[in-house]
């Protein structure tokens, strides 16, 4: 079994949205192309439909990446499955459908490790104890804790997550143009994160010592 506090290898091959550069990205068609490929994890995101379910997709709204128009949010679970992701360029014509994260869940099972970027709107705090305490629950209830890591760049949520469901693994988010340090590494450990995620052009030698 798949596990973040142990991977089965560093540095991992961990493949964004999916393997999309052959199919729609955050689609079954791409995490199974990624498991495929031999990707370690894989990396998606998640929103939250009008009523409650939570579902695989990046942007907050439909109109890039799909046949419909509008905010994801202000859209029920039946009526986001019944619309057609968009296929982007090298993807060779395939078409894909917006999942749900059980879905997911159960597609990939232990074969690799879930790193789940969680979105949510920053100024609902009811917002973000909903999407959490769903995502936690369809994990809980299929033992997949040491598969998935929640990550987020609202650190607020991150707290929260750790706060009401300590066991699950957690990340902190860095935006690719912000200087990162030995803080972001203190507040990672003040936050219970086992992980701290930046870009390379961010990276810094003494935040690695720090880190370790």
């Amino acid at each position: 079994m798949f596990s973040w506090l142990q991977p089965p290898r560093v540095p991992m091959v961990i493949a964004h949205r999916g393997y999309s550069l052959h199919a729609p990205e955050n689609t079954l068609a791409a995490f199974r192309q990624a498991m495929d490929a031999g990707a370690d994890a894989i990396e998606l995101d998640v929103r939250l439909s009008r009523d409650g379910h939570v579902v695989v997709f990046h942007d907050k709204r439909l109109d890039r990446k799909t046949d419909g128009t509008g905010s994801i949010e202000n859209r029920t679970l039946e009526e986001l499955m019944r619309l057609t992701v968009v296929q982007g360029p090298g993807t060779r014509g395939t078409r894909g459908k917006i999942p749900a994260l059980a879905e997911v869940l159960d597609l990939v099972g232990t074969r690799a490790g879930l790193n789940i970027e969680i979105k949510t709107d920053r100024r609902s705090r009811h917002r973000r104890v909903d999407i959490i305490e769903r995502c936690c629950e369809l994990v809980t209830v299929r033992r997949a804790e040491p598969v998935v890591l929640f990550t987020s760049f609202d650190h607020r949520l991150i707290r929260e997550l750790k706060r009401r469901f300590p066991e699950m693994n957690a990340g902190l988010l860095f935006h690719p143009l912000k200087r990162v340090g030995r803080s972001t590494v203190a507040l990672a450990e003040r936050l219970k994160a086992q992980y701290v995620i930046f870009s390379g052009t961010s990276l810094r030698k003494y935040a690695v010592g720090r880190a370790h």
